[in-house]
């Protein structure tokens, strides 16, 4: 993991994380030409972690880690394809998510707008997954197809329940309208980044000191980011669930269309706020105790913490 502009794990707490997300999530950041991003990452490579550091406080620096995050891998030093940096996810991410959580009049329906949802969110998963060992063999196309397809059914499930069951009391469509969706995409959102990123605990990450140096790889470093990162997915589509199904359906007789839209914004709303909190929950550039790593790799340094990349 070669990135001096993400910062290290414990400089920040979770609010100025958050506040660094808000400003990296800029969506002006999209329209960077690969020159500027490629001008960015070689400035900040020539300084190193510690005078960027040290520099932080100059605007060409921050200009450049800002653009650098939202753009750069940090693994590989590749510039991120455009619909996948954290910036689109925001904006794509969103009216794809809105159009998968309501409900549907028919089972079909209901599947093709997950299956664009999944997709998207398997991607963006994918490409920022961990690559700290390039040599690692990636997911057959059929396994990824299977695993989105197996989302979609999932995310229809409530659907196909009600349609199969002849559900049609109030109390019923309560539990599958409001309850249910609030911890079955909390689920969707965490199993997705476990089934696209189960290959890094099979293969381990590196894990770095404080200098930048590689000091082994670590199945138990893989197994804490890939954890990590389900959690913080289940909370960003768990909590975009909840908020919609939170607010009052006493005039919705009178208005439904204005109730639905009303529904659709708070959602739009509630995945937008979640996105910077969501990234936020852990450092990306995560850390683990030397005492928590395997016995080969605490007879190979005396530091008492390293890092690995996290992923989004």
């Amino acid at each position: 993991m070669s990135a001096p502009w993400l910062s290290p794990p414990g400089s920040q707490s979770f609010l100025q994380r958050n506040a660094h997300w808000h400003e990296v999530l800029n969506p002006s950041v999209l329209l960077a030409s690969h020159a500027e991003i490629q001008k960015s990452k070689s400035l900040l490579e020539a300084l190193g972690p510690r005078n960027t550091e040290q520099k932080a406080d100059e605007q060409k620096v921050i200009e450049a880690a800002k653009l650098c995050e939202a753009s750069v891998h940090p693994d590989s030093s590749q510039v991120l394809p455009l619909l996948f940096r954290p910036p689109a996810y925001l904006f794509l991410g969103a009216p794809l998510a809105v159009t998968a959580l309501f409900p549907h009049r028919t089972v079909a329906s209901a599947f093709l707008f997950q299956l664009p949802f999944q997709t998207y969110n398997a991607g963006f998963t994918l490409v920022h997954r961990n690559r700290s060992l390039q040599e690692g063999k990636s997911q057959h196309p059929l396994y990824l197809s299977a695993s989105i397809v197996y989302l979609s059914c999932m995310g229809a499930a409530p659907a196909l329940a009600m349609k199969r069951l002849g559900i049609r009391s109030p109390a019923s469509h309560i539990f599958f309208g409001r309850i249910l969706p609030t911890p079955l995409y909390a689920l969707l959102g965490g199993l997705s980044v476990l089934l696209m990123r189960y290959p890094e605990v099979e293969q381990e990450v590196q894990v770095v000191d404080q200098e930048g140096n590689v000091v082994g790889t670590s199945n138990k470093a893989a197994q804490k980011a890939v954890q990590e990162t389900a959690l913080s997915r289940a909370a960003l589509l768990g909590v975009t669930a909840l908020i919609p199904s939170l607010m009052s359906r006493s005039h919705m007789m009178k208005n439904p269309r204005m109730f639905t839209l009303l529904n659709h914004l708070a959602a739009l709303i509630a995945f937008a706020m979640m996105v910077p909190l969501s990234f936020s929950l852990f450092p990306q550039k995560g850390s683990i105790r030397r005492d928590d790593l395997e016995e080969e790799l605490k007879e190979r340094t005396k530091e008492e913490m390293l890092f690995y990349n996290r992923g989004l």
